[in-house]
């Protein structure tokens, strides 16, 4: 189930990313609304629910997750809350009373595109625009922009792995209204039920669960800090974009072994080989397009 979860996710914040980096300078996306509270029915495979709270235009968030997947009679729970503003996004485990946390990538490509020359800035920009939607193809996606609404809101409807995973993002921004990810066999929605743009948003959300503190998680970061740059590295260049599209479609072609000792219950070995090589695929191209993940 982790797994399938995992390759699911990688999907979504794939589709999600791609109209996201058609902006000029993607971190820099500004919300329709100075501040939201978006609450989320989550069904499929995972029953729950999901609230979503915005202050400052997007800059700060904070989304709280309940919810509940069954298999063969055995059931988890999982209770999380996450956390990001203009410096750190930090992940809190309700349950296990753990958190980490690492810095907003934002903050990094801001960092990194600051350092460019005027023509490379102007480089970057003109790939940024090319680079988005362009890289759904190399997963057979589809973009149709402003062409669903969900509760009377304007959204750009993305289609990735024909069908496989559908989004629907708030128009112009990364915050999904309505999605359907499919994975071995299982399906999970999750569908904004109410967005309050009306309502003041409490301080008290974006606080800390009490109790539990955060640390660092060093991998993650490392990892995030050598996308940021490489990102940045190829996007600068005059053909920076169709390099990106180059790399991607190079990597989603590898087929990584399965490590013998891996065995997740009720997938057969040729599954869960395909899963791992269209996950690893999906990850590679995330990590040449990065911003962060919400969700």
């Amino acid at each position: 189930m982790k797994m399938r979860c995992l390759l699911g996710v990688s999907m979504g914040l794939l589709a999600s990313a791609s109209l996201v980096w058609g902006a000029d300078l993607p971190w820099e996306t500004q919300l329709p609304f100075q501040e939201a509270t978006i609450h989320y029915q989550l069904s499929g495979s995972q029953q729950g629910e999901e609230i979503l709270y915005i202050k400052n235009s997007g800059r700060l968030r904070a989304k709280y997750h309940k919810g509940s997947t069954t298999i063969m009679g055995m059931t988890n729970t999982t209770e999380t809350v996450e956390i990001l503003d203009p410096d750190w996004v930090a992940t809190y485990d309700l349950v296990a009373k753990t958190g980490s946390k690492t810095t907003n990538p934002g903050k990094l490509y801001q960092a990194e595109y600051n350092r460019l020359s005027s023509s490379e800035k102007k480089n970057f920009v003109k790939n940024t625009r090319e680079f988005g939607v362009g890289m759904m193809a190399q997963f057979g996606g589809a973009v149709t922009r402003g062409s669903g609404t969900v509760l009377g809101y304007d959204c750009d409807v993305i289609s990735v792995n024909n069908g496989m995973s559908i989004i629907s993002l708030l128009r112009n921004t990364d915050i999904p209204l309505r999605s359907e990810i499919s994975a071995m066999g299982m399906k999970d929605v999750n569908v904004a039920t109410k967005i309050d743009t009306r309502s003041a948003v409490p301080d008290s959300v974006f606080a800390p669960p009490v109790g539990i503190s955060t640390s660092l998680d060093q991998q993650a970061e490392e990892m995030m800090a050598g996308m940021v740059r490489q990102t940045v590295a190829s996007l600068k260049e005059p053909d920076g974009a169709q390099k990106m599209r180059q790399q991607a479609g190079a990597a989603s072609m590898a087929a990584p072994a399965q490590p013998p000792a891996m065995k997740i219950e009720g997938i057969s070995a040729d599954e869960q080989q395909e899963m791992m090589r269209q996950m690893q695929g999906a990850m590679e191209q995330m990590q040449n397009m990065q911003k962060m993940q919400r969700n």
